[in-house]
């Protein structure tokens, strides 16, 4: 045992468990425990650490304790690495004097979540109050920014949601008018099953007039202790959408459910294959973008290995040009090493868990190939990943925290031209079953479906990359009882058009 963790705020003593439960997000400071005696032969400077993949050295600093040696990381001191509502990941890397890496990660978790990651999610507590659980809203409707139409001074929206916690809701209101409360122990059963006592939740709907000088609506849930939940539901006005798109369209699928290691470690899937074959028909469909099979690579099962992914990110991607698109699907593993968990990998057909560095994709290489190759200003990735027990030893379930899909975002994402949505959350698994159109993953199924039109929130008849993707998240989130929570990160891609409704629909 090398690293501990500890958050003071919460009276939380340290620890070596890498999952921790928070009352809220409401952390000041996060100390980790380098231990004696690796601490003794590693240099101050040999350390570093990150919050939610972003390093923290800004605000750190190191001292020495009886123990070892302490890295103090201030989490007020700057904006941008504040812990948020929902899951955290705390990172900390220390060298020692021979060359020999430690590596930890930590995922902290808040007790409730924000069910809608295009709502701004506030919690206010008293200092007394941060080892209570705070209240929990979750909004049923919307589950999208209000979109204002043109022409019109004012609109009619419903507010419906469940407002939950430790303790009793004494309030809910919008826009600081309360509304009524009624008991929600039906529709929280029905609606969400890992929300906190259904007894002490109560369902809440509204309809207020909304004007277009406003800017948000803002809802709040309130307990007999004083702490508050907020969310602040965002007014847009409706954007032009370009119905056409001048250039062409490519787009590199990867399938993988057979590996050829898979008694040796790499668990085969059951429905990788079929969801990567199911992307590539759709996409030729006319109403889904009528990509042109010459210009699509497929690469399933025995095809995805690591030379030619290696060869696809050299060479195909780079086929676009600037005014192309390019869609890049990923269904398969991807997984921490088992002997260096510091490193993440995307896993080939052909990887081998004893040698990961040179028959897995490393996510350096894959930024590398990326930044490198693609001349398009558009790029869109879905990454159905991080299936469970992908990789492991003697049968055993991966062996930490696996936070791929955290890194794929922040390394492949730029807000110009690139949007991103990845099948799962920090150290969350991707489910795959039968009852999802006879055979596919989740994600995968609702990126079919949404493409098929049912993403169409808003009822024009054609799919942006913003509906498809909060589509997707919020019917992946429903169907999985949120225990699998889409990331997703659009840029300026909001309102680009993936599909059109076909007339039938």
């Amino acid at each position: 045992m090398v690293f501990e963790v500890e958050l003071p705020d919460f009276q939380m003593a340290p620890t070596s468990q890498s999952e921790l439960v928070v009352p809220s997000a409401g952390a000041t400071v996060v100390l980790i425990h380098i231990l004696k005696p690796v601490a003794d032969n590693i240099d101050y400077s040999a350390i570093r650490t990150s919050i939610n993949g972003q390093a923290a050295s800004t605000i750190s600093e190191i001292v020495s304790g009886l123990r070892g040696k302490v890295v103090r990381i201030n989490l007020k001191s700057r904006s941008g690495h504040e812990f948020v509502t929902g899951r955290n990941t705390v990172e900390v890397w220390a060298q020692n004097r021979r060359g020999r890496v430690y590596y930890a990660s930590f995922v902290i978790k808040t007790a409730t979540d924000n069910w809608n990651e295009d709502f701004v999610y506030e919690v206010q507590q008293g200092p007394e109050l941060k080892n209570q659980v705070p209240p929990q809203i979750l909004l049923l409707e919307p589950e999208r920014a209000i979109e204002f139409p043109p022409g019109l001074k004012a609109i009619a929206v419903k507010i419906s949601g469940i407002a939950t916690g430790s303790n009793e809701i004494k309030r809910v209101s919008v826009d600081g008018k309360r509304v009524p409360l009624r008991p929600g122990q039906e529709i929280v059963a029905r609606q969400l099953t890992r929300i906190a006592s259904a007894e002490r939740s109560v369902v809440f709907e509204a309809v207020t007039t909304v004007s277009p000088n406003k800017s948000q609506l803002v809802v709040e849930a309130e307990d007999n202790f004083g702490s508050v939940a907020r969310v602040l539901v965002p007014i847009v006005r409706r954007a032009a959408v370009a119905t056409s798109f001048v250039g062409r369209k490519y787009a590199l699928v990867v399938g993988i459910s057979q590996y050829k290691n898979s008694s040796k470690g790499i668990r085969n899937l059951a429905y990788a294959d079929a969801d990567a074959r199911s992307v590539y028909d759709v996409l030729q469909r006319r109403e889904a973008g009528g990509f042109l099979r010459d210009d699509m690579l497929m690469l399933n099962n025995e095809q995805a290995t690591i030379a030619q992914i290696r060869q696809a990110l050299t060479s195909f991607i780079a086929k676009p040009s600037e005014n192309d698109l390019l869609v890049i699907f990923v269904a398969g593993h991807g997984a921490p090493d088992p002997s260096a968990p510091q490193n993440l990998y995307v896993i080939a057909h052909d990887t081998s868990v004893t040698d990961m560095a040179d028959t897995a994709l490393p996510m350096s290489d894959l930024r590398k190939y990326v930044e490198q190759n693609i001349k398009c200003k558009r790029v869109i990735v879905l990454l159905d990943a991080c299936h469970s027990a992908g990789l492991g030893t003697d049968g055993t379930r991966d062996l930490s925290n696996n936070l791929t899909n955290l890194y794929l975002e922040k390394l492949l994402y730029q807000e110009e031209g690139r949007a991103i949505i990845t099948s799962s959350d920090v150290n969350e698994s991707s489910h795959e079953s039968e009852r999802w159109g006879n055979g596919h993953g989740v994600f995968t199924y609702y990126v079919l479906q949404g493409l098929k039109g049912s993403a169409d929130t808003n009822r024009d008849r054609l799919v942006t990359v913003g509906e498809l993707f909060r589509y997707v998240r919020q019917k992946v989130r429903k169907d999985t009882q949120f225990q699998q929570n889409p990331r997703m990160l659009i840029g300026d891609n909001e309102n680009l058009v993936l599909a059109a409704v076909a007339p039938s629909q």
